[in-house]
């Protein structure tokens, strides 16, 4: 199945894999409200670690409260499996995936909450 064969236990939901890094201060930022996404009714975040070790991850989500599931992605198989669905060159990146996982949007850097919570509205609304 891959690293991101997991996906698949998220059936029927819009899904929010995003790439994080918490030296990269965008990162930091989002936490909470990717926290709050993912609190949402038939919403999943999913965080892929791009660069850090898990120790270093786990403290970060730990000292932001992020409870969502994350992948330690240092072998880069993760993003390299989804750069076959849509390109990832910078950090944070988050996709949007639709109920069939089909990619709905694509934010790169610093999104504003109210703008992931529209698009992944949007790619509800459309499934």
């Amino acid at each position: 199945d891959g690293p991101l064969g997991g996906l698949r236990q998220y059936p029927g939901e819009g899904l929010l894999p995003t790439s994080l890094y918490p030296a990269v201060p965008p990162c930091p930022a989002e936490a909470a409200h990717l926290a709050a996404l993912d609190a949402l009714e038939g919403v999943s975040v999913i965080g892929i670690n791009v660069e850090d070790d898990a120790g270093t991850a786990q403290a970060f989500e730990r000292g932001f409260g992020i409870t969502y599931p994350s992948i330690d992605d240092a072998d880069g198989r993760a993003v390299a499996a989804l750069q076959g669905l849509v390109a990832i060159n910078a950090v944070p990146t988050a996709l949007i995936l639709d109920a069939e996982g089909y990619v709905a949007a694509r934010t790169v850097g610093r999104v504003e909450p109210s703008t992931l919570k529209a698009l992944v509205d949007s790619a509800q609304a459309d499934a």
